[in-house]
């Protein structure tokens, strides 16, 4: 093998190495971004005020919204959305 073949042969051994790592990378970063994205003090601030608000909802509103159903309907819907964008992801079937 001549020098130039081996230097070539080197040269897409490294990309295709870049390419075999570059997944594992990206999930690297992701992965690092969601802990942050977790453990940073603006979702607990968006959580507990959150239940602030649920707490300030008249009762009365809270006896309407069981009898209509409320609460299973936003849980239903919320799972729809989830299904529905699982469902696009896959290849073969979206």
């Amino acid at each position: 093998m001549t020098a130039f073949a081996e230097w070539l042969l080197g040269i897409i051994q490294d990309i295709l190495q870049f390419l075999a790592d570059l997944p594992v990378a990206i999930a690297g970063w992701l992965w690092e971004a969601l802990l942050f994205l977790l453990s940073s003090d603006y979702i607990v601030a968006v959580i507990e005020h959150g239940s602030l608000l649920f707490s300030q909802i008249d009762p009365s509103v809270w006896y309407f919204m069981s009898i209509f159903q409320i609460p299973f309907g936003i849980t239903v819907i919320l799972a729809a959305y989830v299904l529905r964008f699982t469902i696009r992801r896959l290849p073969f079937i979206g």
